[in-house]
């Protein structure tokens, strides 16, 4: 059997996240996905329930190399003296740009880098674990990725190519899918209602909806999705996000506080050890608040230490404008699900900054106790979550093996339909408006992927021309028309070489894996498609 053929000894669910990674593998469908920590000290046995921390150190002045966990240590922990070299919360850096400026370091670091070194470590640890235990090393993931990533083609191809050169043991690794990190959530917990839950409480019926408000390290991300039983096993309907909100910055809130306090007892962190010293106490605050309602912090001022207390009440107040961004996105969710006639079951908290009490009664203000609100599995229900959906995967694969009969036609994901909650279009003419030009959107949301769209027919004035596909910026709504750099943003230019005066037809799919593909068919040449994934292999 081909390399390319070969069945995965296991595909892993894999949740490089802001803060923590997570890496998990489901042998038996009936149980809980397998953390894959190694469990050899009692350090790395409490990884198991928190996860890896994903801080990379960039070594000076080269960048290289790039540290994540070495010699049995995670980089923050052995960096610590080293803070200005250590980059936190890398996938919300891909979501912006790609270089970093990492101070003692020569060039700009490209955070893709820094993510397949998250990625390398975690697969290491798995395979470690796997060892441990005489089973064979898994090269094969589902990888994870935000919600408001989505839409962004060219971002989740970044994503991909990143994970697909890192090597272990000389081998590279392979995806074998990519999975919205809301959408796992939902697989895990909804599982585990169906079949793991106690039987007083276990799901009977054939449906059940929830949104989940995942609240991560470094964004936020909520989704509404549905489980059946029977027929389709899962659909997501609708997903949105701040890229710009995450426990992050909740943990930037109570630095500010102790840095305020401390000034006002005549003292201030100037060094980056200082300031890392203080980071550090905010997000023990940050924990402590989560179960109690004063939190003391002892902070190295100098050769003294200083006593800083925090109130829940005051920590709060202070954050209440972040919490309310994420209610905004939610009750937009809670009325596009109503007005689609979509009934939700119960809302699901997960990521590590969700355990915040605000949260839940935040949730329990906004829907007027009309919701079970449920904190599940913060650390691992996006890795168990993708494990299972691998799972899935890989069971397709050995039934492909047995039956290898060709497929006349695109099949549906069996774990996960996927639709659009934006609409695709392309821009053209419009002699009346503004800037003379417009966005006609040939495909609309609420389209199971792969969506094909209408197509749209013009003739070509030169030989060269430009299919500049757009999406919308409001989601969940199907529009007719857009305008450029308004309310349609583009995504990516598509270049066609074709006969002069040819009549050119085109048309959009919007691909299960997040693609997107423009195909152009003319009378006079033969048919071409070009896709966002094409061109950035191209640009790597």
């Amino acid at each position: 059997m081909s390399n390319a053929n070969r069945l995965p000894d296991g595909i892993l669910g894999l949740d490089a996240g802001n803060k923590y990674g997570y890496v998990s593998l489901l042998d038996d469908p009936a149980k809980d996905p397998v953390a894959l920590f190694p469990t050899t000290s009692e350090r790395l046995a409490r990884l198991s329930k928190l996860g890896m921390l994903t801080a990379a150190y960039v070594t000076p002045p080269s960048g290289a190399p790039i540290e994540v966990f070495t010699n049995g240590k995670a980089a923050e922990e052995a960096r610590i003296r080293q803070p200005e070299q250590l980059v936190r919360a890398v996938k919300t850096w891909m979501g912006k740009t790609t270089a970093i400026s990492v101070p003692g370091v020569d060039k700009p670091v490209n955070p893709d880098d820094i993510y397949a070194a998250v990625v390398r470590d975690l697969v290491k640890l798995a395979c470690e674990e796997r060892k441990n235990k005489g089973l064979a090393p898994c090269r094969d993931v589902v990888f994870t990725f935000p919600a408001v990533f989505a839409d962004n083609a060219p971002l989740l191809e970044r994503m991909q190519r990143s994970i697909e050169r890192v090597e272990i043991d000389g081998e590279p690794l392979r995806v074998a899918g990519r999975l919205p990190e809301p959408a796992a959530v939902a697989i895990d917990r909804l599982y585990y209602m169906q079949h793991l839950a106690p039987e007083a409480v276990r799901l009977n019926a054939d449906e059940f909806t929830v949104l989940v408000y995942d609240l991560g390290h470094g964004t936020f991300d909520a989704a509404v999705v549905t489980a059946r039983s029977k027929g389709e096993p899962y659909k997501l309907h609708m997903q949105s996000g701040h890229p710009e909100v995450g426990g992050k910055n909740f943990d930037e809130i109570l630095y500010n506080e102790l840095c305020r306090q401390l000034r006002e007892n005549g003292w201030e962190p100037r060094t980056p050890r200082d300031r890392e010293a203080v980071l550090a106490a905010a997000v023990q605050a940050k924990l402590e608040l989560t179960d109690q309602p004063v939190s003391v912090q002892q902070i190295p001022a100098g050769d003294e230490y200083l006593d800083v207390t925090v109130t829940l009440e005051t920590f709060e107040a202070l954050s209440e404008h972040l919490l309310t961004q994420t209610l905004e996105i939610v009750q937009n969710l809670l009325d596009e699900a109503e007005a689609s006639g979509i009934r939700i079951d119960s809302i699901v908290l997960s990521g590590g900054a969700s355990q915040m009490p605000m949260v839940k009664r935040g949730l329990e203000q906004l829907t007027e106790g009309k919701l079970p609100i449920n904190l599940y599995r913060p650390s691992q229900a996006v890795s168990f979550g993708a494990a299972r959906y691998a799972y899935g995967i890989r069971q397709r694969l050995a039934a492909a093996q047995q039956n290898p009969a060709p497929q006349t036609k695109p099949q549906p994901n069996p774990v996960l339909e996927q639709r659009t909650d934006c609409c695709y279009g392309i821009r053209m003419p419009a002699p009346g408006k503004p800037k003379g030009v417009e966005v006609r959107y040939l495909l609309k949301c609420g389209k199971t992927r792969p969506a094909v769209s209408e197509t749209i027919t013009f003739t070509a004035a030169s030989p060269r021309i430009q299919v500049i596909v757009y999406r919308s910026k409001e989601k969940n709504r199907s529009l007719e028309t857009g305008t450029p750099d308004v309310d349609a943003e583009s995504m990516l230019w598509f270049p066609f070489d074709v006969t002069p005066g040819a009549v050119c037809t085109v048309r959009i799919t919007a691909k299960e894996n997040y693609d997107v593909e423009v195909e152009l068919v003319t009378d006079k040449d033969p048919v071409r498609r070009k896709s966002t994934g094409d061109l950035m292999r191209d640009l790597i």
